[in-house]
């Protein structure tokens, strides 16, 4: 399951950063790395980008790159 499936209020388990390079040092320099908890937060007013809330803290991520975060467990926190 990708990051991008998750819905408001939503949480789940990160599995891994599919893409390699420059991106996914970007977002493990933000603190998505694997076997953290990951939680949707709110969309943009046109969807793009969201915002998350991973160890306390909010970040907007692209769906374009959000595309390439694989999740686990997800549970509806409302």
């Amino acid at each position: 399951m990708k990051l991008t499936e998750l819905n408001r209020g939503e949480k789940a388990v990160i599995v891994k950063i599919g893409k390699l390079g420059e991106l996914k040092k970007r977002l493990t320099d933000m603190g998505i790395t694997s076997g953290e908890v990951i939680k949707l937060e709110r969309d943009a007013p046109l969807g793009d980008p969201q915002q998350f809330l991973i160890k306390g803290t909010g970040i907007a991520i692209r769906k374009e790159d959000a595309n390439h975060i694989e999740i686990k467990d997800v549970v509806e926190t409302k």
